[in-house]
């Protein structure tokens, strides 16, 4: 697509096209929902957006008579949050529609988003919800100089933006920080824009498109970030080019037959999310998109980066580790998916697809021969220094190949389709996907018979099940079972509900959950946690996502006014649990369930001696080590619903 093609117009059959998809997932309730899903925010959110973006009413979107629109107006529990981000996105969405942000269904959210402003300019605690902030004071018309100022402030010396302040630049961020300094006012020309656009451009990847960060694949939601970013820097997107291929024609390559879009090239993961993101992307619509809205005019130019151009991540190429004794008989073993593979050779090269397989690997001193790890597999130390090849669901394929791996481990979060498309390239896979403490022994076993280590898992798993013996045997003999609350994050608030793994740790160690009603992890409000007053709070540490040494999640429900009333605060029994140990099936599970023992039943494990003590290489212990999300492998939706 060369640049006179952009931005799309509205008819166009591209946006046609993806708009009757649209059609399709819409719900009963008037919000939308992916395939095989209820309904929900994030994904109405972005396509009420695409909507107004393409021109036409979400009020004569109906189904059975019930709008796009009655969804938000006539709110249910899914709505009822006080997320900070989420109430700026509300307030874009109602000025959107034509409604008035101070009487939406009954409740004034520009007043309750304006409440959420810092004297310093900020929103809520981060970047992410500060430039939803500005997004939503400028779709109302209100004065942003003040959240702009600050906004600026927190721009890296590389030119970029990360999700919170001094974290890491990445492209989504800084795309988002990019389109809100704009609409805040900030002039096209200014340094902070110039240097914003120089971080996109060097960030880049070669097959045109961007990424969210670190070594993971390209795909249609940042890349889209990005199109709406350069679109309303007054650049044309369809000139920047990365070895001759451009972003929009990678954004428009990822479109299927049926009018969606692609997550990457090789996953089709939210396509209604997807599809909506692009649409707005094509039509050259940044944020806030309000409606009779323009197009901005763009020039012909490239953005000129004022930064050194960053050098490519190299995939290091790994030795092989040597063979471990004599002639190798094939092995067959069924995954978690119920797939037979045979294992022909010794893997003497492998590759882990999430953080728990990597930390399995070298539990079974199986370290020497990992050639490849994600992003997030921060543990043992020795596993930071491997070759990266991706994150979760963007699995960056090339490295994987690249890497010529004898086996690879995956795992749930990494898509069925990415692990089809690895086998279907000759590469054998191995996917697990444990769902329980039980299921994480199994998958050490598991892992043991494909390496030829089945002597060192049967060990490892021994000594797991002798210490969950003991902390069982302990709690047997306590008096109660406190209500225990698990909090992943709280702006707005997570926990963790039933058949969750920190649900069945929760039960191990003695207690019962305090939201036994709520299903896997949800947003709950804050007026829930008051009705339940959990007698013990579980909280993540760090920001719950990785990294950042002070431990915000403990601070808020320490801090928070209103929970002070709580049984758990008023008797000091607000604890924090390592985020990696607590979010990930493997062999430190255990010093998960002795951590959470100890802070349910402090009478029980009161003492250092009477708490089994953390063994070897294989088992670190708790407290060591700062924040990654395990959860799902996918925290950056819990915090950004993008």
């Amino acid at each position: 697509m060369s640049g006179a093609a952009y931005p799309l117009d509205a008819e166009d059959d591209t946006i046609q096209h993806s708009l009757e998809y649209l059609k399709t997932c819409q719900q009963p309730d008037g919000g939308f929902a992916e395939p095989g899903r209820e309904t929900n925010p994030g994904t109405s959110w972005f396509t009420m957006m695409a909507i107004v973006a393409a021109g036409q009413d979400p009020h004569t979107w109906t189904v059975n008579g019930t709008s796009a629109v009655d969804y938000w107006a006539h709110p249910g529990e899914d709505l009822k949050t006080e997320g900070t981000a989420e109430l700026g996105r509300m307030v874009t969405l109602i000025t959107a529609v034509g409604g008035d942000p101070h009487d939406f269904g009954g409740e004034d959210y520009l007043a309750d988003l304006k409440a959420r402003m810092k004297p310093t300019g900020q929103f809520g605690d981060f970047v992410y919800t500060s430039y939803w902030g500005i997004f939503g004071l400028a779709a109302a018309g209100e004065d942003t100089a003040k959240p702009l100022a600050w906004l600026k402030e927190q721009q890296n010396e590389d030119g970029g933006f990360g999700w919170m302040p001094g974290a890491e630049s990445d492209c989504d961020d800084t795309a988002a920080s990019l389109m809100a300094m704009i609409a805040a006012g900030e002039p096209r020309d200014s340094p902070p824009v110039k240097k914003a656009l120089g971080y996109l451009k060097n960030a880049q990847m070669d097959d045109g498109g961007f990424n969210y960060g670190g070594s993971s694949s390209s795909n249609a939601a940042s890349a889209a970030w990005a199109v709406q970013a350069i679109a309303a820097a007054g650049q044309n997107p369809s000139t920047w080019v990365k070895d001759n291929k451009n972003v929009v024609t990678y954004l428009t390559y990822l479109q299927q037959s049926d009018g969606s879009f692609k997550w990457t090239a090789q996953v089709t993961d939210n396509p209604c999310r997807m599809t909506a993101a692009a649409i707005q992307a094509l039509l050259g619509r940044p944020y806030p998109i309000l409606p009779g809205q323009s197009a901005p005019a763009l020039s012909g130019q490239t953005a000129e980066a004022e930064n050194t151009p960053a050098a490519a991540t190299p995939v290091v190429a790994a030795t092989s580790a040597p063979a471990t004794g004599g002639p190798w008989e094939p092995v067959t073993v069924t995954d978690d998916f119920g797939e037979k593979v045979t294992i022909t050779k010794e893997p003497l090269r492998i590759v882990s697809l999430s953080p728990a397989n990597t930390e399995i690997l070298f539990a079974l001193d199986l370290g020497d021969r990992v050639v490849g790890v994600t992003d997030f597999c921060n543990y043992p130390e020795e596993a930071t220094e491997k070759p990266k090849v991706g994150g979760f669901s963007t699995v960056n394929i090339e490295r994987v190949v690249a890497a010529k791996p004898d086996l690879i481990f995956a795992a749930l979060g990494n898509t069925e389709e990415v692990v089809d498309h690895l086998r279907k390239l000759g590469l054998t896979v191995v996917s697990l996907n444990p769902d329980s403490v039980q299921g994480t022994l199994k998958d050490i076993k598991l892992v043991g018979k494909a390496t030829g280590k089945e002597a060192e898992a049967e060990t490892l798993v021994t000594s797991m099940q002798t210490r969950i013996d003991a902390v069982e045997t302990k709690v047997a003999g306590a008096t109660e079972r406190p209500t225990v609350m698990h909090a992943v994050w709280y702006d707005p608030i997570w926990v963790s509900g039933n058949g969750t793994f920190q649900d069945e740790l929760i039960e191990i160690a003695g207690g019962e959950n305090a939201f036994p009603d709520v299903e896997g992890w949800q947003i709950i409000t804050l007026e829930k946690v008051l009705t339940n007053d959990p007698e013990v709070i579980l909280v993540n540490s760090g920001t719950g996502m990785g990294g950042a040494e002070n431990d915000l999640i403990y601070r808020y429900f320490a801090e928070e006014p209103r929970f002070q009333k709580l049984q758990a605060v008023k008797e000091d029994r607000l604890s924090i649990v390592p985020s990696d140990i607590i979010d990930r099936g493997g062999p430190r599970i255990v010093d998960a369930i002795e951590a959470v023992a100890a802070d349910i039943h402090p009478e029980l494990f009161g003492t250092e001696e009477e708490t089994s003590a953390p063994s070897g290489a294989q088992s670190p212990g708790f407290g060591l080590l700062p924040a990654i999300a395990g959860l799902l492998g996918a925290c950056l939706l819990l915090r950004r619903a993008r």
